[in-house]
């Protein structure tokens, strides 16, 4: 009995150590057009906005700290916010909002950046959670997220993480436009886990039907060594994507560990009508 009691509250210090920061900031251009005037994150899906669901299934694996940048249209999701913080007060202290102001036209990265401007957020002994507020993930899929985070907590916490799925070429252009890029990892063992060799896109109409491919979840998980090494770079760089960015530091002695999830939990990245229209179709057949 005791040692259930031990690891409950180890588990609660893991919780406590994990921060999660959504990037609600950019423009989507590419679905603009279908729907107009109102920020992706706030897009509904079952009736909920994609950023409620994000912040449901963080609050249901208990992570208690969430941090929204805005930038583009930011009084809605401003007030998105203030609306559910009003109907929840437990999640009055849970929930931060940043302003990007302008840094978000210079891209993603700068995007994230703008967390630094709050001294508060940053802390050496946390591991963050880097999410797009224009994905649909399931619950079960950031479930497992959090559960191999903590697992390995030790291991990425001068370092960083990502997550992929292990996918047939077939089963790719099934589900996606096939004029889509997706992002993909190139990787090297290491003992008994794998580091990420290089972080790549490819159009899915160049993609082969019988090859398998490690399609990126799209979360970072950065160690507070690791965003100081983010902020160095930056200075002496002019890539605008957190990817981007990521790929050069992992050059050099910086890691980046790769771990695959299962492929049965999904996510949608919504970039375009027919990504929304195809999540809408997904809804229906559940």
């Amino acid at each position: 009995m005791q040692m259930v009691k031990n690891l409950s509250l180890q588990e609660n210090k893991l919780r406590d150590k994990i921060s999660s920061i959504i990037l609600c900031a950019g423009e989507g251009i590419r679905i603009s057009e279908y729907i107009s005037n109102k920020p992706k994150p706030l897009i509904e899906i079952d009736e909920k906005p994609i950023l409620s669901h994000l912040i449901s299934h963080l609050i249901k694996s208990q992570i208690t700290s969430i941090t929204i940048v805005t930038g583009h249209l930011k009084e809605q999701i401003e007030n998105y916010i203030t609306e559910i913080k009003e109907k929840n007060d437990s999640l009055q202290d849970k929930i931060l909002l940043v302003n990007s102001k302008d840094d978000y036209k210079k891209g993603p990265l700068y995007s994230f950046l703008s967390i630094t401007n709050d001294k508060n957020i940053l802390k050496r002994d946390l591991i963050y959670l880097v999410f797009p507020g224009d994905t649909y993930f399931e619950f079960n899929l950031i479930n497992e997220l959090i559960t191999s985070v903590k697992n390995n907590f030790a291991l990425i916490q001068d370092n960083s993480m990502i997550f992929y799925q292990e996918l047939q070429g077939i089963k790719l252009k099934k589900s996606e436009d096939s004029g889509k890029t997706i992002s993909t990892i190139r990787t090297e063992e290491l003992k008994s886990v794998e580091r990420v060799k290089h972080i790549e896109q490819i159009k899915l109409n160049s993609i082969r039907e019988s090859a398998f491919y490690k399609k990126i979840i799209p979360v970072f998980v950065f160690g507070f060594k690791f965003i100081e090494n983010i902020i160095d770079a930056e200075k002496e760089t002019s890539v605008k994507t957190i990817r981007e960015i990521v790929n050069l530091l992992i050059k050099g002695e910086n890691y980046l560990y790769a771990f695959r999830l299962s492929p049965k939990s999904k996510f949608f990245d919504i970039d375009t009508k027919l990504d929304f229209l195809n999540l809408k179709k997904e809804k229906r057949g559940q």
